[in-house]
């Protein structure tokens, strides 16, 4: 991980006046991000849309390409777990952040089931911007309780696990991310989320946990943690409004893809 480092995730260390920061900022992660999800939405609206109910009499090279554009996006897992643990770190309120993140997912539900199953509702699996929201919760909850309950390290272990579990559940329970029908991305999120939360201060030992979190996860979102590995913990934003601008632009390029595979000849 780089060195520029401050004392929570994602705040970083000063730079020289008229000097400009080496490294990824946040801005810059967040662009890859979305253009490595566009992957599965390209997969999912234009090369899955023609495929039959059984994949046995699938063509090939299509059920082929679906299955890469697919796999590479899982390398934005660890991306957007990350910037989830900096934007907890610098909000100043966890709810309105949980509140714009649940608006989000309320809104994106419906262009991502048209675009990964061609219906408007499908339970089969839900959009992963439940699962950053699910793991803002544990965060926040574990971070923020007090009271007895968090007197002593093993007391506050028991509560760690039990919002460990309870999130866990909530995603495999609610196919939150579930993709192939085998990748269970929102469980997969969460765990990055914990690791990046607990390992902050170690950034080698975080590095190491996140690739084990990776191969875990189906070895691609492995890759994810290179792009991490350079950032520089800059926000790299200007304006406000353009944080907008990437809430907007996930549920918009999901109903792109969904209307092509729902309306195109």
């Amino acid at each position: 991980m780089t060195s520029t480092r401050g004392s929570e995730p994602g705040q970083a260390g000063a730079t020289p006046k008229g000097r400009r920061a080496r490294g990824l900022t946040d801005r810059a992660l967040k662009t890859i991000g979305l253009v490595l999800l566009l992957a599965s939405m390209v997969g999912s609206g234009v090369f899955q849309r023609d495929l039959p109910p059984d994949l046995a009499d699938a063509d090939m090279a299509r059920l082929t390409a679906v299955i890469l554009l697919e796999v590479v996006s899982w390398a934005a897992i660890p991306i957007y777990a990350w910037l989830l643990c900096s934007g907890l770190a610098h909000t100043r309120s966890a709810g309105r952040y949980a509140a714009r993140l649940a608006v989000l997912a309320v809104v994106s539900e419906a262009p991502y089931d048209l675009a990964t199953s061609g219906q408007l509702w499908d339970m089969s699996s839900q959009n992963p911007v439940f699962a950053l929201l699910v793991s803002l919760a544990v965060l926040a909850l574990g971070r923020d309780v007090k009271g007895p309950q968090a007197a002593s390290r093993g007391s506050r272990a028991a509560l760690w696990g039990a919002l460990l579990i309870g999130g866990a559940l909530w995603l495999l329970l609610f196919n939150v991310g579930l993709r192939l029908g085998i990748m269970p991305t929102g469980v997969v999120i969460l765990a990055f989320a914990l690791v990046f939360q607990f390992l902050w201060a170690r950034p080698n030992t975080m590095m190491f946990a996140g690739t084990a979190v990776g191969v875990l996860g189906g070895i691609f979102p492995a890759f994810g943690l290179v792009f991490l590995h350079f950032r520089n913990d800059r926000a790299g934003m200007r304006h406000k409004s353009t944080r907008l601008v990437f809430y907007a632009l996930y549920p918009l390029c999901l109903l792109a893809a969904g209307l092509y595979r729902t309306l195109a000849p």
